[in-house]
């Protein structure tokens, strides 16, 4: 029951802070729309050119490979962007070319949550998300979980960072927001 209902606090809490750090985590740049991703799944619509109509995903590499347009690079681009450049690429072969991407699937960044939480796993990044949004996404914390949370994150050549948190002041909000990146993994013991 105490799992329940901290989940419930922390769907009602929003955004998670920490205060007991051992260093400074920086917050992930934060975008207003969504930047395609490599190996998200994009639907390309010509309009009135079905032989040019499809659904492709974007290559580990970033880009995709469109007829007539060539390589372009997907990766890191808004949608309009990336029809935006689409359509200048097809003007020479196709007359007021209108095109359409729309993001089908995002396969992209991803937060881990394992430990004693009710369904461990990974989380698409889709956007910003605290340490205790991540959580709730895993369920909760279980019935046997402590206080303690750790996050450990990719360093550079330095290896992993650890950051020990406590949950409780997490779920209340005390101290600065501590914000995922991609990759990082949330261990509650």
């Amino acid at each position: 029951m105490r799992g329940k209902g901290l989940f419930l606090l922390a769907l009602l809490g929003g955004a998670g802070c920490a205060t007991s750090r051992s260093s400074e985590v920086p917050a992930p740049r934060q975008e207003a729309e969504y930047r395609i991703g490599r190996e998200d799944v994009l639907e390309i619509v010509v309009y009135h050119e079905p032989e040019l109509t499809r659904v492709m995903p974007v290559r580990p590499d970033g880009k995709i490979a469109m007829p007539l347009a060539g390589e372009l690079e997907a990766a890191g681009k808004t949608a309009p962007e990336l029809k935006a450049e689409l359509t200048r690429a097809l003007a020479p072969y196709v007359r007021d070319a209108a095109v359409s991407v729309l993001v089908r699937e995002v396969n992209g960044p991803k937060v881990f949550v394992m430990g004693e939480v009710n369904k461990p796993g990974g989380f698409p990044l889709r956007g910003s998300m605290s340490v205790v949004q991540a959580i709730a996404l895993a369920g909760g914390t279980g019935e046997f979980a402590g206080n303690e949370v750790v996050l450990l994150r990719q360093s550079g050549a330095e290896g992993v960072e650890r950051v020990k948190l406590s949950y409780r002041e997490l779920v209340r909000g005390e101290g600065k927001p501590l914000w995922l990146s991609p990759g990082d993994v949330v261990y509650v013991p």
